[in-house]
């Protein structure tokens, strides 16, 4: 075989190795998850942080329900709230934003002395006030699952709580499993 034809083959091969990766490239970005809109975002204020004895247990995965057709619709994950005993899961949900209202999500805090302080996701006006949460749209299905410590033992986890505006009789269900 000449020397042309080998480079011809070498270019060849090299070109459909491109077009192959700008294919699975292309597909990637195509496949990747967009951002979801969110609500405008604020710091919790110190004084919504409650003590509790223990850290929440890490965030559970949730199914998101399709988009609403609302266009200023925002998705609002989910969070663990803590139910005097024990940690429930509270549902992400698609919600329309309060008028002028910003989202303050939950976090936990320790002291220095290693207290646990945490505060629930919570709307808000620009003096920091709490403003009523908004009827859910529609809500997310967590993956439920048990709750581990870190040092292997099962803990009881509480029911789902509802999401804020939902009723506990179930008005407002997310889709079946």
């Amino acid at each position: 075989m000449d020397r042309g034809h080998e480079r011809a083959k070498v270019r060849s091969s090299a070109v459909r190795s491109l077009v192959a990766l700008a294919v699975i490239g292309g597909v990637a970005l195509g496949c990747g998850h967009r951002r979801l809109p969110a609500p405008r975002y604020v710091a919790q204020t110190t004084a919504a942080l409650r003590p509790v004895p223990f850290p929440p247990p890490p965030a559970r995965a949730e199914w998101v329900p399709a988009a609403p057709r609302e266009d200023d619709a925002v998705w609002v994950d989910g969070e663990w709230i803590w139910q005097g005993r024990r940690w429930a899961w509270r549902p992400g949900r698609w919600v329309l934003p309060p008028t002028n209202a910003s989202y303050a999500p939950w976090t936990s805090v320790r002291d220095a002395r290693g207290n646990v302080y945490v505060a629930e996701g919570r709307w808000q006006d620009s003096r920091g006030r709490a403003v009523a949460d908004p009827a859910p749209i529609s809500v997310g299905r967590s993956s439920g699952g048990a709750v581990v410590t870190r040092d292997g033992q099962d803990v009881e986890a509480g029911p789902d709580a509802p999401a804020p505006g939902a009723s506990h009789q179930g008005a407002l269900k997310a889709p079946a499993r």
